[in-house]
């Protein structure tokens, strides 16, 4: 084994100054000055402890330059890691708070704009009953009117429904007229029939009762008579008919007269009416644009107070979380101003107390590190538990299912395991830490081996492959092999 004597101070505050002075921390540049300074002494005080913890358990420890660089590269990763970490919860956290800031804003406004919109909604009902007002008398008036001009139209339709009738009639019995008219026409087209009246029928009257008044009588007698015999029997004939229809005619010409007239009286009711309903169709329209700026207004007025209240609700529930969140959001800024120095002790942890008990661990943590952090006043967090600063609970649950015991010792040495930058050695007496490794990593393709088997190897052979999960048990007996 190749021994190196113990860097002095000095060169140890030149390694930790040259990797860390572009660093970025937040803090001054005297605390930064500060921490680069303490990470040498850090490492001086474990040399120093080293021999006392033999001396008292008869136990060797050792740190080698390796473990400084460590130190030093692993502040700087989880000191990154953990920013980023409580940069990002306090944006959440920012984020929840501005949301209930802009519901308190938006109810105040919400409000003013309810109280403006009621203010014109009441306007607009004022408004809309004025109108409705209009409407009811122009609608009155137009139904008025509309009762007049149907009155009109059942009169004119009355007589109307009488001409037809006394029109079909008079057709009818002048259709059955019709066929000794046209005889008679045929006999004496010249002669004005419709001169004919009651006393030439009654004078002709006898001779039609004689026997030999027909047709072949007349024109055996005289020929050239005949004619006139048919037609004065027509005549006769055409008058009884025409004696009903005449009455008939003069009557339908008086009722189309009246019809005129009624229609004359229609057409007038019909004007006044149309003006009635444009008058009311111009209200109608007035009141419902009036109406529907109403319910405009009402349903906005709605909105608005639907999501006043849904605000109001929000920040009513969230009241008791925005003092949480307020002071949470403060924290998350302390939090980052004392990382400079819980990052210092959770780095000097991983780097250097794995070998060493829980009462040493804590002595150099409680005794040694905290005071002087103290002493040269770089912030950090007063009785800082180490564990819930560098796991979660549900990862301290998982690893409990793993097999890993639940006491602090085994935690910490949980977590040395996994987030330390060097491989660890594992002093496992027990097989506890060789049970919990083969179920935390049984689904990563985990190797096991034993250092015996390892020996047989040639030393130019690849014997770990890369990337690839090892565990090598008995390690003790590595020098015996190789």
């Amino acid at each position: 084994m190749d021994w190196f004597s113990r860097w002095p101070r000095e060169a140890l505050v030149a390694v930790a100054s040259y990797f860390v002075s572009g660093y970025s921390i937040v803090c001054s540049s005297d605390t930064k000055r500060q921490v680069v300074e303490t990470m040498g002494l850090f490492h001086d005080m474990v040399s120093e402890s080293c021999e006392s913890y033999f001396q008292r358990y008869r136990r060797r420890a050792h740190v080698t330059p390796k473990s400084y660089l460590s130190f030093i590269n692993g502040y700087k990763n989880i000191y990154t890691e953990k920013v980023k970490y409580i940069n990002e919860q306090a944006e959440r956290m920012n984020i929840g708070l501005d949301k209930l800031m802009e519901a308190s804003e938006s109810v105040a406004k919400l409000s003013q704009d309810l109280a403006v919109k009621e203010k014109e909604l009441a306007v607009a009902s004022v408004k809309a009953d004025e109108v409705l007002a209009e409407v009811t008398v122009s609608a009155q008036a137009s139904a008025k009117v509309k009762n007049e001009v149907q009155e009109v139209k059942d009169k004119a339709q009355k007589i109307v429904d009488e001409i037809d009738s006394e029109k079909v009639i008079a057709e009818t019995k002048l259709e059955a007229a019709r066929p000794a008219l046209e005889e008679a026409e045929a006999a004496l087209n010249q002669f004005p029939k419709d001169t004919i009246n009651e006393e030439t029928v009654e004078l002709l009257q006898p001779y039609f009762n004689m026997d030999d008044y027909t047709f072949e009588s007349a024109k055996k007698v005289c020929g050239n008579v005949a004619g006139l015999l048919s037609w004065t029997l027509a005549m006769a004939t055409f008058y009884g008919v025409n004696r009903e229809v005449l009455p008939l005619k003069a009557n339908l010409a008086k009722q189309e007269g009246r019809l005129a007239v009624a229609n004359a009286e229609l057409g007038k009711a019909q004007a006044l009416l149309d003006e009635k309903q444009a008058e009311l169709d111009k209200v109608q329209a007035k009141f419902d644009a009036a109406m529907n700026e109403k319910m405009d207004l009402l349903n906005d007025a709605d909105m608005c107070r639907k999501k006043m209240q849904a605000a109001s609700t929000l920040i009513d529930g969230l009241s008791g979380e925005k003092v949480r969140w307020t002071q949470q959001s403060k924290e998350f800024r302390a939090q980052i101003n004392r990382l400079v120095g819980d990052i210092l002790l959770c780095t000097g942890f991983l780097s250097y107390l794995g070998p060493f008990n829980q009462i040493f661990r804590n002595y150099l943590l409680k005794e040694q590190w905290e005071i002087e952090l103290k002493a040269r006043k770089i912030p950090f967090t007063e009785n800082l538990n180490l564990i819930s600063m560098l796991v979660d609970p549900p990862t301290i649950g998982e690893w409990g299912l793993q097999g890993l015991p639940g006491d602090d010792l085994s935690i910490q040495n949980g977590i040395i395991v996994t987030k330390a930058t060097r491989y660890p050695l594992l002093i496992d007496p027990q097989t506890q830490g060789k049970t919990w490794i083969k179920s935390k990593e049984k689904e990563n393709d985990l190797q096991v081996w034993t250092i015996w088997w390892v020996g047989k190897k040639s030393r130019n052979q690849d014997v770990f492959p890369q990337f690839q999960l090892i565990l090598s048990l008995n390690c003790h007996l590595y020098d015996s092999f190789c």
